[in-house]
């Protein structure tokens, strides 16, 4: 094990890129962390690191060596994570990051009943309107409107949802004479920002041979949050496209009501759907397999 901790210590200096960094990631002090790599280089006959007064230089032999050094790291971790799970027993501390609209109105409404039947396992779950890394930020799930185009991680689709145009009772009876897409520019509208970003909403036509058309729309309210957007709708400000997950206890009880429901439509840059996002794994942590699946479990269910 200690020679594992030698592993760890001088595979931290290099993601870090400096003694002070990885002092503080593992709670040591720069002079412990300049010792065990000195160590591990007497250890080892080689230098790894040219040290200067501000940062490291990892040598040829230390580029080689940290390759090596990585993959026994993430094998001893995930052998240590396949002795935890013949326990049967999903535990520990799972972290979750949503978007903020997806975390409030999917994913919250399910928390109660998974810590029923997961009482071991501690949930903290961060919302917000950027992605994150998973690695780098330490999240064991990030679950997401769009796909990943990164390999390294897996993507399980949790739910398919489509994109729905919806408005409050009163204003959809003062547009009850909305006939096609093409009219919603001159609508009131709430559109989601994505950064700098012109809003343009898709749909297909059937009448175009089921082509993709696109709509640039200028709303008179954009945000960067679907949850804001949700209650203009309710409060009749405009009309808005949201992902049908998130509106549906909406729908049934009439709070908000569907235009143009023929109509297929989408948001550029979003995926009709909901995943989860986790690191790639030959052993996949217990906690991550127990929410994964039954989030997914739940949503299928409640979408049946």
């Amino acid at each position: 094990m200690k020679a594992l901790d030698s592993l760890r210590i001088f595979v931290a200096t290099q993601r870090k890129g400096s003694l002070s960094a990885a002092a503080r990631s593992l709670s040591l002090s720069p002079a412990t962390i300049s010792r065990r790599i000195s160590a591990l280089e007497e250890e080892l006959g080689v230098k790894l690191v040219d040290r200067t007064s501000r940062n490291l230089k990892v040598t040829e032999a230390g580029q080689a060596f940290l390759e090596r050094a990585e993959v026994v790291l993430e094998a001893m971790a995930e052998a240590q994570q396949a002795a935890l799970d013949a326990r049967q027993r999903p535990e520990g501390r799972l972290r979750v990051h949503s978007r903020t609209h997806i975390g409030l109105r999917v994913v919250a409404p399910l928390l109660p009943r998974f810590a029923q039947a997961y009482p071991d396992i501690r949930v903290e779950i961060e919302l917000s309107e950027h992605p994150v890394n998973l690695v780098e930020q330490d999240f064991d799930i990030d679950i997401r409107t769009g796909k990943s185009a990164d390999s390294g991680f897996v993507i399980k689709r949790l739910l398919s949802s489509d994109e729905v145009l919806v408005a409050s009772p009163a204003l959809a009876r003062a547009y009850a004479r909305l006939r096609h897409p093409s009219e919603l520019p001159q609508l009131r509208c709430l559109t989601y920002r994505r950064e700098h970003e012109q809003t343009t909403w898709r749909y297909i036509d059937a009448a175009q041979g089921g082509q993709e058309q696109e709509l640039a729309i200028q709303g008179v309210l954009s945000a960067n949050n679907g949850e804001l957007l949700r209650l203009a709708a309710i409060g009749g400000m405009g009309v808005a496209l949201l992902s049908e997950a998130t509106v549906r206890s909406d729908l049934r009880d009439g709070t908000l009501v569907r235009l143009l429901p023929e109509y297929r439509f989408a948001v550029r840059g979003f995926s009709n759907g909901i995943f989860a996002v986790f690191r790639h794994s030959r052993t996949l942590p217990l906690k991550v397999r127990a929410f994964v699946d039954f989030v997914a479990d739940a949503l299928k269910n409640e979408g049946a």
